[in-house]
């Protein structure tokens, strides 16, 4: 089964398939395009559903902050929309800071959680500052410097040479919405210490990064790890902070392993 953006849902969606539900929420500054792979290969399987978080490609803003507790809600009130009891939450880099304010507050919805290339890191006042500056930074000038200067770092070596794969994500980043990207740009920068409140979680959870993730480094995905009660982990060798393009059937069949565990 797919179904196009629906004009009714509080979020644009794609969702393909049927079965025990996965939803899976993208990172910063991108859309549901970044899982049109897994929505393709899981959906033999699964129900798929992939969301726009608000701000982000055709879902809009909703106000000029909005924190991951924020994305999180707009996201349940898809799930409540399309009548998803439960899912496996699939969260990439923001979208994994998304997942894990389902999994703490809203259990009762989540059957597990695929933490990718995430953080459970401190907020530093640094990282704040930084944060308020680049959003202030995107609404005066645009996305093109700051697609630029991600995009420089968010691949591993082999995806390095694949320029189609390159072009794609840019192409995404450059045609994100800056007052969107602003938003939860601002949102991060209020974020709580997901180190403290990750000790008290109880879904499952399978942690997914890159040896070459120079933002989701080795030191911080092992403060995730140890932030969790008993997480399955899965490091992909030669991959940076986008594994479930960089490392497409690798990162598939983790996920469907996990979901098919914890159905």
């Amino acid at each position: 089964m797919e179904r196009d953006v629906a004009t009714s849902a509080p979020l644009a969606y794609e969702e393909r398939g049927s079965g025990p539900a996965i939803v899976l929420v993208h990172g910063h500054p991108f859309d549901r395009a970044m899982w049109v792979g897994q929505l393709d290969s899981l959906s033999d399987a699964f129900r798929v559903v992939a969301p726009d978080l608000p701000g982000y490609g055709e879902s809009t803003p909703r106000g000029e902050t909005i924190t991951p507790r924020g994305l999180a809600d707009a996201v349940v009130e898809l799930m409540d929309a399309i009548e998803v009891d439960r899912a496996t939450v699939v969260g990439l880099s923001l979208g994994g800071l998304v997942a894990m304010e389902l999994g703490l507050g809203s259990p009762e919805r989540v059957s597990g959680l695929v933490l990718t290339a995430t953080t459970a890191a401190p907020l530093t006042p640094e990282e704040a500052e930084t944060r308020r500056s680049t959003a202030a930074q995107l609404e005066r000038d645009g996305m093109f410097d700051h697609a630029l200067e991600m995009a420089g770092r968010l691949f591993g070596p082999a995806a390095r040479r694949d320029p189609q794969l390159v072009l794609d994500v840019l192409g995404t980043m450059l045609t994100t919405s800056p007052a969107g990207a602003s938003a939860a740009l601002r949102g991060r920068a209020e974020r709580p210490a997901y180190d403290r409140l990750l000790r008290d979680l109880r879904v499952p959870v399978l942690v997914v990064a890159g040896d070459a993730d120079s933002f989701s480094t080795a030191e911080v995905t092992a403060q995730l790890v140890a932030s969790l009660p008993d997480p399955e982990v899965l490091i992909l060798p030669g991959v940076g902070h986008l594994p479930n393009l960089e490392a497409p059937d690798r990162f598939d069949a983790a996920v469907r392993a996990f979901v098919t565990a914890h159905r």
